[in-house]
């Protein structure tokens, strides 16, 4: 049996484990994006300026990367509890000026955001290079890349792209989807954070977010 409020369910489901009953709740959350939901909906890390209209969470002015750590400017964190598997389902748009102009455009997944200073990053872009187009750690300290590098640049474009990033905790294995491709186009391995939220964001751009859906484990 669910409990579902504002777009948050969580389900209780019972696992056995040896002789005893463990409970474990699945949650799942659907953000509407609409109105007046984003105070209810998203915790707002950074220096960006963000909104919500029909479905759509605009960041439409880009943050600016500060402070005693390197690390992402602006993000949008889904209001739900800690959660430790977990998939991210969305739609992104980087509304940045097109390669030409700023071949390093971004939009970002975030997954395990435990704090300002402690959480994990995928980087999307039109780049590659060793601070582009990968998958980062944050844990009190610069931003660490944790993967190999990618050889495909999804952000080309103004487009929309679907974007799924899974996570394993006990394996510490990070994975990320995007459109129709059946293999991730990154993956990483790194157990140093086990719990956390989910979000989206840039590091110094501006982007848009939809249809976003995040299901896991609660901590």
């Amino acid at each position: 049996m669910g409990l579902k409020r504002d777009g948050l369910c969580v389900a209780a489901a019972g696992l056995v484990l040896g002789a005893s009953l463990v409970a474990a709740e699945r949650v799942q959350v659907r953000p509407r994006l609409e109105g007046d939901s984003m105070a209810r909906e998203m915790t707002l890390d950074g220096t960006g300026s963000w909104t919500v209209s029909d479905g759509t969470l605009s960041l439409v002015t880009a943050g600016t990367p500060g402070g005693r750590i390197r690390r992402p400017s602006a993000l949008a964190i889904v209001v739900s509890p800690d959660v430790i598997d977990t998939t991210l389902d969305v739609d992104v748009r980087s509304t940045a000026a097109l390669p030409a102009i700023t071949p390093r455009r971004d939009a970002l997944l975030v997954v395990g955001y435990q704090s300002p200073t402690r959480f994990y990053y995928v980087h999307l872009s039109a780049a590659r290079d060793d601070v582009h187009n990968g998958i980062f750690l944050v844990n009190d300290a610069d931003r660490q890349r944790i993967d190999s590098r990618s050889d495909v640049t999804p952000l080309v474009d103004q487009e929309w792209h679907h974007a799924r990033l899974v996570r394993t905790v006990a394996t510490g294995r990070i994975e990320v989807y995007v459109d129709d491709r059946p293999e991730p186009i990154m993956v990483a391995t790194d157990t140093t954070l086990t719990w956390g939220r989910v979000g989206v964001g840039s590091f110094d751009d501006t982007a848009e977010f939809r249809r976003v859906v995040v299901e896991g484990t609660a901590r």
